[in-house]
């Protein structure tokens, strides 16, 4: 008799777990070497999807297949209890980004020798060759932004196992499946009359709603942020949910539009969902960045920053102001000095 020993799960779960930081010198980082930059540094690049370290993520999405087919093999009760710990889990690298945010910078070039211990990360995960903070290892942007990404690409796999669980134990209803339901109660004479009515189907539930001024004065700030394809379907995305082609590109720092979509939702200019649908929805819709490769948000990352109260974005993109005591949306002064 087979018994399913769960071994494809645990080593999945344990690979997102650990990291395994390596000790280099901090020419390497740069591809030189001179006698300055001999001190140790502290590197994570191979476990990130950039730097032609693709595997890193291959080898994560495999595991993570793996781990579906053994909860596959559970019944209800025991799917249940997985699923609960999957997402005690999921809770565990959101509170990583919350710490994460705390400490960093897209402009900062050198950070502290104890930001791992800042963010918390030997506390919430397991570290390989972390040194103590008092050492003298240097931790540069090479290393955060690497740390930004190989946390990325975890906490993305996980959602997606969590996802597929969620799917399998409680399945969507289709608006066919609920049209016949209501049918076949309508016909029911056994259906006692003063029962409270069922609440209509909606495709749309949990997607975001935008305050039609608002929505307008909105993207007409988005317009240097986004290209003129992007934009485009951004207005559609925005007024009638027309999901893009792929994800949309914003031409600036992740925290910006993350802190802008903040804004709108805690003045009730984005209503129809919580803030947690707001964090999927910026998840699956947007990327970000200037360079050559954008990088993804996650809901962890967002979520640290729309749902909790970490540090203000120092550069934000938008502003809003009670006029006759109706919240409006402006540039910032900031940016319109810039002319942006």
């Amino acid at each position: 008799m087979y018994i399913n020993n769960m071994q494809s799960l645990t080593f999945f779960l344990t690979k997102i777990q650990i990291f395994d930081i390596r000790i280099i010198t901090k020419g390497e980082l740069q591809n030189k070497i001179r006698d300055e930059e001999t001190k140790p540094a502290y590197s994570l690049i191979h476990e990130t999807q950039y730097y032609n370290s693709f595997s890193y993520k291959s080898e994560i999405r495999v595991l993570k297949d793996m781990a579906l087919l053994d909860l596959l093999s559970l019944g209800d009760n025991s799917l249940k209890r997985e699923f609960e710990q999957l997402k005690k889990l999921k809770a565990r690298f959101k509170l990583f980004w919350v710490n994460f945010h705390q400490y960093y910078s897209e402009l900062q070039k050198v950070y502290p020798h104890n930001f791992i211990f800042s963010v918390r990360l030997d506390y919430l995960f397991i570290v390989k060759n972390l040194q103590s903070d008092y050492s003298d290892i240097f931790i540069g942007d090479e290393f955060v932004e690497s740390l930004n990404d190989s946390v990325k690409i975890r906490e993305k796999f996980l959602n997606e196992l969590i996802n597929e669980v969620q799917a399998i134990l409680y399945p969507a209803e289709t608006f066919e499946e609920w049209t016949a339901k209501q049918s076949n109660q309508a016909t029911d004479q056994s259906v006692v009359s003063d029962l409270p009515a069922k609440i209509p189907y909606n495709e749309n539930a949990g997607l975001p709603k935008f305050d039609q001024q608002s929505a307008s004065d909105f993207l007409k700030i988005m317009k240097s942020y986004f290209s003129e394809e992007h934009h485009s379907q951004l207005s559609a995305l925005i007024s009638d949910h027309t999901a893009p082609k792929n994800r949309l590109i914003f031409k600036g720092n992740g925290n910006q539009l993350a802190d802008a979509f903040k804004q709108l939702i805690e003045y009730n200019l984005i209503t129809g969902c919580l803030k947690s649908d707001l964090e999927k929805w910026v998840a699956k819709n947007f990327l970000y960045g200037t360079g050559v490769t954008p990088k993804e948000y996650t809901e962890g990352w967002v979520g640290a920053i729309i749902s909790e109260d970490t540090k203000p974005c120092k550069s934000p993109i938008i502003e809003i102001k009670m006029i006759d005591r109706v919240p409006t949306v402006f540039p910032t002064t900031r940016n319109k000095r810039n002319g942006k």
